[in-house]
Order: structure tokens, then sequence, then C-alpha cells
């Protein structure tokens, strides 16, 4: 079987359209011109591979940047880098209402944004000494920074309620039920 280039290809395309034509030129139905549809094809081989359609670099370039930042309306915001520190940062600010239960916060979606941006917030010259922090109360993560501002002696009250709670479950809770029972019965 030869092999079939895309100007034989051209040839067997055309030559069908003409027997089509020669078929249909003896009955009574309309006929329509094809003098813009035919095409001849050179017969020089050509190779598909080496066809390409070329995209300008600017508008790569562009969509490229488009992609990478929020755009300009948000001031080039860039693209979320999903570090394991910003998943666990992420993580403790839609907890912090665990922290603080009477403190009302709005609640943040489950996955992080597409853009976003993690920073330090420097205090400016203009500040007083009252609103800085000292070196001694600045912490390196959220973490330290939530932690130390949680009310302990209220965490730990609620732990050991809990803690009270699940042991009421276990052998003395029975054994109170137990003897309840048998003084029913007596």
């Amino acid at each position: 079987m030869p092999e079939l280039t895309s100007g034989s290809i051209d040839d067997l395309l055309c030559q069908a359209e003409e027997r089509l034509l020669s078929r249909h030129s003896g009955s009574n139905l309309t006929t329509f011109s094809t003098v813009g549809l035919i095409y001849d094809a050179p017969k020089a081989k050509i190779k598909e591979e080496h066809l390409s359609v070329r995209q300008s670099q600017i508008s790569m370039a562009l969509t490229a940047k488009k992609n990478i930042t929020a755009g300009s309306d948000w001031f080039d915001l860039p693209k979320t880098d999903l570090t394991p520190e910003f998943k666990r940062e992420w993580q403790l600010l839609r907890m912090r209402g665990l922290l603080d239960p009477k403190h009302q916060k709005k609640a943040l979606r489950a996955n992080a944004p597409e853009y976003s941006q993690v920073g330090e917030v420097i205090a400016g010259p203009t500040d007083f000494y009252s609103s800085r922090l000292t070196r001694k109360e600045r912490k390196n993560t959220i973490l330290k920074e939530v932690t130390d501002t949680v009310d302990k002696t209220k965490l730990q009250t609620k732990y050991a309620g809990i803690q009270r709670d699940k042991a009421s479950g276990k052998k003395a809770f029975y054994k109170k039920l137990v003897s309840q029972r048998r003084k029913r019965q007596n």
C-alpha cells in the first residue's frame, strides 16, 4: 500500500469530488458551483510535523503573567505558594474559633486562596512606643502569637471538665449504676 501524504490525500479528495459531480450532472437536480471549493494541492511532499502555527511572544508573556498574578486591579498579588508552613498557619487561622469561642470571627474557606501573600507588619517610626511590641512580645509564627494571647486558665478548666465527663463513664459510673439497680430490686 503506498504511503499517504498530505499531497496524495488532497489528490484523492479532488478525484472523489469530480466523480460526485459527474454522477449528478445527468440528473435533474440543481447543481452548485464548486469553483472556489476545489483546491489544487502541490505535488511536493510536505511533512506535517514541521508545520505549526506561530504564537507571538508578547501574547505568551501576557498569558504567563496573567496566571502568575491576580492582575493590576489587585496590585499584582502573586499566586499562593503552598508551603507546609503556610498550610499549617492557614489551618490555624481557620480553627481560631476553637481557642476563643466567645470572640466571633468570619469563617474562612477550607482551601487556601488562589492569590495571597504572607508578610510581616513593620511598625512605622510614627507609632508611639506604647503601640509597638517589644522583642520579647514578638513571636516568630502565627501559632506562637495566637497561643500567647489565649486565656490558658479557661482552656485548662474546659479540658478538665471534658476529662471529668469521660471518666464518669468508666468503672465508677458502672458500679454506681449497678448499685442503684440492686436498691430498686430490694
